[in-house]
């Protein structure tokens, strides 16, 4: 079978493997998308401390059932439409016996820690699976890991039907933070991005998009009040400054996105105002099953994906991603 693997640092090769032999607790899913993420970007760069080459990356798939174990009795069938839920988790440390092996002490992913998504076909365990509703099509299953994070993102905030939220940042993540506090019952969603593609799309999903953090219409919006809750997608210093700065007396900032390097804090804004600042990871399991539903309701999610590319063009998605630009969700199609 035909796969895409990294070697090395901004090395990645298409390469002919033998399709893997499932065990008893695995599934084989035939890959039908495969999404481009952050972490993949990472990991192209060489800087991602986990993956280890050669690895087949891609850890936002769907596809469907290709093989099940000898004697399975289980919910699924050869044929079944899925998408994966790539954490691994150990299941045996505080967290995992807990409840909360989403933040399993030595969390690990498919495609990051066990080869993803890149292939024709890949080996997952039977857990991992999450059965797509009849009619949602595969292309919409791939991108139900990063609604996911937003759905996560939304429960695990304050948030409450009514609320104005600010979301600091309109790239995927961002664009689906917004599109899943809409949902939720945001009475208005403002959207900060400097990319004139992007806050174009982001306007025609119903959203107001600013091309800046301006002080004075913000704070005009919400009568001098601030914004409910502030969601940081951005990762950047000036995203974290402006999220602390317009966030209301007593409401909250969470920090989506994932910072590469220490980012400081106004402790002073933040004790005076007396806000609550929370980070979120990932996703749990109902998160993510929550996130296969409303993608398959509001199919305007799928918006977010702007390019398609074939296996053996992985290079070209990757390139326009680093390029950026009028871009934000790649798939790629192995079949």
């Amino acid at each position: 079978m035909k796969v895409v693997r990294y070697w090395a640092k901004e090395q990645i090769r298409c390469e002919d493997i033998p399709k893997p032999v499932i065990g008893a607790g695995d599934a084989l899913i035939e890959v039908a998308f495969a999404g481009i993420c952050g972490t993949d970007m990472f990991i192209y760069s060489g800087a991602h401390p986990r993956a280890t080459p050669p690895l087949v990356i891609g850890h936002e798939l769907s596809g469907r059932l290709a093989e099940l174990p000898p004697g399975y009795t289980g919910e699924f069938s050869v044929g079944d439409p899925v998408t994966v839920n790539p954490l691994i988790s150990c299941n045996r440390c505080t967290p995992c016996l807990t409840g909360q092996s989403h933040v399993c002490r030595q969390l690990r992913l498919t495609g990051i820690d066990t080869d993803g998504g890149f292939a024709e076909f890949t080996k997952v365990p039977l857990g991992q699976l999450v059965k797509l509703p009849a009619g949602m099509s595969l292309e919409h299953g791939a991108i139900a890991e990063p609604v996911a994070v937003a759905v996560h993102a939304i429960r695990r905030s304050a948030f409450k039907i009514g609320d104005i939220v600010l979301v600091i940042g309109g790239g995927p993540m961002g664009v689906l933070v917004a599109l899943t506090a809409k949902c939720a019952g945001a009475r208005r969603v403002i959207v900060i991005e400097p990319n004139d593609f992007r806050r174009n799309l982001i306007c025609e999903l119903g959203f107001e998009a600013k091309r800046e953090v301006e002080h004075e219409m913000l704070m005009r919006v919400t009568n001098g009040d601030g914004f409910d809750i502030v969601y940081e997608v951005a990762g950047v210093q000036a995203a974290m400054d402006a999220a602390i700065k317009h966030c209301k007396i007593r409401g909250q900032v969470v920090n989506v996105s994932v910072f590469k390097k220490p980012a400081t804090v106004d402790l002073l804004r933040l004790n005076f105002a007396e806000l609550e600042m929370i980070g979120i990871r990932v996703y749990t399991r109902e998160d993510y099953v929550a996130a296969v539903n409303l993608i398959a309701k509001h199919p305007e999610f799928a918006k977010v994906i702007t390019h398609r590319f074939q296996l053996q063009d992985t290079q070209k998605g990757i390139d326009l991603m680093r390029a950026g630009g009028d871009i934000l969700k790649v798939l790629i199609c192995p079949h």
